[in-house]
């Protein structure tokens, strides 16, 4: 760190440190669960047995004394069963490791597990205008966040999005116990979405007492600042016949700098290489470092000049002209250009305006009130509510030179109106990015509802049973841009006229229409804004959307009989649930008239009703090399009242071979079904610069993203097979290794513009019918003016690869007598050997790419592992955590040296480190706790977007690596 980020980290330092210091003295210190036995990290490694089992051994994590270990139901499965281990690979995440990790938010911490990837964070540093935003969604196996389930204690959420995304800065987080995370095919278990897993928080609803938490945070650079307070409380009524928990959490996340604040930002693209001729040993592309635009600059570049005998040129005495921020033409060195982009010359890269993250500030409540009607019949009620938000930094303004100038415009100057009267000029085109205006910033509003009330049970024999009913609403504010032009309206601006009766400047249009309010803007130079020009060019465009879901549900569990090898267990029932939403919008919107937005009003709503059944069989039990073998087999009947009828399905076997070692697999039939926005969204348009095949050049275009009513579900197989070993003569060690394959058919596909037009031009005839061209004659000739994006089951979609685990506990006494406290490893890792998408009957293989095209998904490194050191005693923790990501290609299609100059992404480690103190003489359980993040401030290494809106990439990719640097994070927890 230098001396400049050292004087702008102290005060916030000081800062953290008087707060942690004013809230031990008062006493209100916040949070630490409950006390319980260490909870490891991983059930799929089936974490040997210390002090404690492993969570998906026997499904004891971590709970109130008060719960039977039959009631514990691990995510794998809907069984409850003291004992059973699930076939499903499920991840458990404890309340301890957390804790021990003391990341910013609970998402930041299972976004670590390597079986996630591409997940979306507010840390992501892009521009896009998008709903999703400031948001956490996650996106398990790199297959996209809308087939991985989000479920709370098992039940469905409302969508945070129209794409049926759960945004879990929504979630309550101060009562959550553990995390899991069924890493396969889970849909005959949980419904629809659940392809790629489930994620399953599960709170601590048995909690009685006080606990809370308070931490702040900061990075090295003195921005991208963090807080949260939690506060729970639970106490037992009515002679502990009722019980009544109330939780609340507040967090204020602020933005980070822009991107030009790290050092490792050096406006790297991928660029057409000017010195490429076939076959002259030089590659067709370059990683290209001091990238930017070729077509605007921000005092304007004149670009192409018209006669007034309407002859349009790229040459002549204007062309390459630029204007100085004062409004002085002077030369533009193009460098080399490539498209819209060039280098080695004059040109300002535009992506130098992107903010590395995104602030995002809210809170949650949740509340549960329970009471037994009678020894066996409990009733209970939930309400929760959320307010999330998140500001979007969109991409700022910018003309690709198709701002037109004529020669009368009353801002030009007197040298450049010379030059078009002595060539004859009626006009230039001018390119200009408004970096002085700075990014569009919009926002968005997530505000939740969430209301449960049901009944749960016991009778007769062990059999238990639940019913319920939730109702769920999400309102939703998106847009709401400060300063997004209405581009008609800069158009009538920019065109600025003198007034011949007046000799006032005005828009031309003024001349025509005297009352139409166009104030005249000066576009050459920066700082010529005034507030009445800005008041007539910027608009707002907006949409509020109401997603509702309403669920009803039952199921009953329970042991009918017994076979020779021990009880047979059931889980059934049955569930409605009904998903509808509505969004309005301006009336601009609708026509189209904005530079950011242009949304549609839209409404839609379908049904679905579902049966499920699930067992478990003991097939063998105490025999020779079958110390137990137990088959797991799962059916789920799904009827959509749009989408029609689908079965999904599951079967699995567990054979311990003895005490030591287990052998697991599992096969699927999995769904998904189309959400909301695949169904019914009206469509908005977007500008989105393209590469033209057909006229070998880049362009700016509308795109138009709408629903599809047409749609059917997605159908995945799941393939997965493991071994779980516990050694005997190394108490304390465990180790699995799983192999995993997902292949969906009839994938919901929409294309991005730039795709539409490849595969029109390889010959797709259905994605040449979603492009409007211009006629051959005429302004423009051929060029592209719409590109309709419509979701369709056209793709297919798969993913191969093994996931490794391993733990080591030991208490450290056992080694040296002298010694106390106790000693946690564990490593998680997986390596991906195939992720291809398959679009037009074109497959790309992705596994091995550590770089975007267009979506997060296409970047999947082959390599990901999270390993940790842990020391722990009566009165310090002290963790020390590795995280890896292999290296990979830009690309893999590309060679390196034939289509590329540099086709390597480094593999790169973090390091963090947290160290936690125990002052039990504050109350029971308090903690001060400090972490380092990404210790050694490791830079990500370069791995640009370069699909359509490669010139916005900040050279790296945000979705895998940590754009933000060191961070340090200090807080205080409580528990009595």
């Amino acid at each position: 760190m230098n001396r400049m980020q050292d004087r702008r980290f102290r005060p916030q330092l000081c800062q953290t440190a008087s707060l942690l210091a004013l809230t031990i003295a008062c006493g209100a210190t916040p949070a630490f669960a409950q006390d319980q036995a260490a909870a490891p990290v991983t059930a799929s490694a089936a974490a040997p047995q210390t002090t404690q089992p492993a969570p998906q051994e026997n499904a004891t994590a971590p709970k109130d004394e008060s719960t039977a270990a039959s009631e514990i139901i691990v995510t794998g499965t809907r069984v409850a069963r003291s004992g059973y281990t699930a076939p499903t690979p499920t991840t458990v995440i404890g309340t301890d490791q957390i804790q021990s990790a003391a990341p910013a938010s609970l998402a930041d911490y299972v976004n670590e597990l390597p079986a996630l990837v591409g997940s979306t964070t507010p840390r992501v540093a892009t521009t896009g205008a998008s709903a999703t935003v400031g948001a956490n969604l996650y996106n398990l196996r790199a297959l996209g966040a809308n087939r991985t389930l989000v479920l709370l204690d098992g039940h469905r959420v409302a969508p945070s999005t129209l794409t049926g995304n759960i945004d879990v800065g929504l979630l309550p987080q101060a009562l959550v116990e553990r995390v899991d995370v069924v890493t396969g095919g889970a849909s005959a278990a949980w419904g629809s979405d659940a392809v790629a897993g489930v994620v399953n928080y599960v709170l601590n609803k048995n909690f009685t007492g006080v606990m809370g938490n308070v931490q702040s945070g900061i990075s090295g650079q003195g921005d991208a600042s963090t807080f949260k307070a939690e506060l729970s409380l639970g106490a037992r009524f009515a002679g502990g016949r009722g019980h009544l928990l109330v939780s609340g959490e507040y967090h204020d996340d602020g933005a980070a700098d822009y991107v030009t604040s790290r050092d490792w930002f050096k406006s790297y693209k991928v660029v057409n290489n000017p010195a490429f001729v076939a076959g002259n040993g030089q590659p067709r592309l370059l990683l290209q470092p001091g990238v930017g635009l070729g077509v605007a600059t921000d005092g304007g570049l004149i670009t192409s000049t018209t006669t007034t005998g309407n002859v349009t040129s790229s040459g002549g005495p204007l062309v390459n002209t630029q204007f100085t921020a004062g409004g002085s033409p002077v030369p533009f060195r193009p460098g080399f250009k490539t498209g819209v982009l060039s280098f080695g010359g004059d040109a300002q890269d535009v992506s130098q305006i992107i903010r590395l993250g995104s602030p995002v500030k809210g809170g949650t409540v949740f509340a549960r009130a329970s009471y037994d009607l009678t020894d066996s019949i409990t009733a209970y009620g939930e309400f929760g509510y959320a307010n999330v938000k998140s500001k979007i930094f969109a991409r700022v303004y910018e003309r690709d030179g198709n701002i037109t100038i004529k020669a009368d415009n009353a801002y030009l100057d007197s040298a450049t109106r010379a030059t078009m009267t002595a060539n004859n000029l009626a006009s230039f085109t001018l390119g200009k990015m408004f970096l002085d205006w700075g990014p569009s910033v919009g926002r968005n509003d997530r505000e939740q509802f969430r209301y449960v009330g049901g009944l749960e049970g016991k009778f007769a024999g062990g059999w238990s049973w639940d019913l319920y009913g939730q109702h769920g609403e999400t309102k939703f504010l998106n847009g709401d841009y400060s300063n997004n032009p209405i581009t008609a309206n800069f158009n009538n601006a920019v065109d600025a006229v003198v007034n011949p009766a007046t000799s006032q400047i005005v828009c031309r249009s003024t001349l025509t229409n005297p009352t139409n309010g166009c104030v005249p803007y000066n576009v050459f130079g920066t700082g010529k804004s005034t507030p009445a020009a800005l008041a007539y060019i910027y608009g707002q465009s907006y949409q509020n959307i109401t997603i509702k879901q309403d669920v009803v549900s039952g199921s009953l569990r329970g042991e009918p009989f017994s076979t020779w090898a021990g009880p047979v267990s059931i889980a059934l029932g049955g569930e409605w649930r009904r998903e509808s939403y509505a969004a309005t919008t301006t009336a601009l919107d609708q026509t189209n008239a904005f530079f950011l937005g242009n949304f549609r009003p839209s409404n839609g709503h379908y049904n679905v009703k579902e049966g499920f059944f699930e067992t478990v069989v003991p097939l063998l039990k105490d025999q020779p090399f079958f110390h137990e073998l137990d088959f797991n087999g799962a059916v789920r009947y799904t009827s959509y009242s749009l989408s029609g009828d689908v079965t999904s399905w599951k079967v699995g076997l567990t054979w311990d071979v003895d005490s030591q070692l287990r052998l697991r697999g599992t096969r699927s039939r999995d769904i998904r079904a189309p959400n909301l926005a695949e169904l019914f969204q009206a469509g908005n348009n977007l500008n989105q610069t393209i590469n033209d095949p057909q006229l070998s050049r880049s362009y700016s275009v509308q795109q138009f993203a709408s629903g599809n009513p047409g749609l059917v579900p997605e159908k995945a197989d799941t393939t997965s097979a493991g071994v779980v070993y516990r050694p005997s003569w190394l108490p304390g060690f465990g180790i699995s290794v799983d192999y995993f394959d997902i292949k969906i058919d009839k994938a919901i596909y929409s294309n991005t513009a730039q795709a539409v037009i490849n595969l029109c031009q390889g010959g797709d005839a259905l994605q040449c019918s979603f492009i409007t061209r211009n006629p051959a004659t005429g302004p423009n000739p051929n060029q592209i003016t719409l590109v309709k994006l419509l979701p369709l089951n056209i793709g297919g979609e798969a993913t191969r690869g093994v996931d490794f685990e391993a733990s080591y506990r030991r208490n450290l006494s056992d080694i040296v007598s002298n010694w106390g406290g106790s000693l946690n490893l564990r490593m998680v890792g997986t390596y991906v050997s195939h992720r291809t998408v398959t679009v037009g009957g074109v497959t790309t293989e992705y596994a091995g790419q550590n770089a975007n095209f267009d979506q997060n998904s296409q970047a999947v490194p082959s390599w990901r592992w999270l390993a940790s050191a842990g020391y722990d005693s009566d009165h310090v923790g002290v963790t020390l955590t590795e995280r890896f990501i292999g290296a990979g290609k830009l690309n893999n299609a590309w060679v390196e040296g034939v289509d590329i100059n540099n086709n390597h992404v480094p593999a790169v480690f973090y390091t963090d480190l947290s160290l936690t103190f125990k002052i039990p003489e504050f109350g029971k359980g308090t903690q001060i706790y400090f972490a380092v993040q990404n210790l050694f401030d490791r830079d990500p290494p370069v791995a640009p977007i370069y699909g359509a809106t490669g010139f916005l990439s900040t050279g790296t990719n945000g979705y895998l690596y940590d754009v933000i640097g060191r961070q340090f994070r200090a807080g205080v927890r409580f528990k009595f």
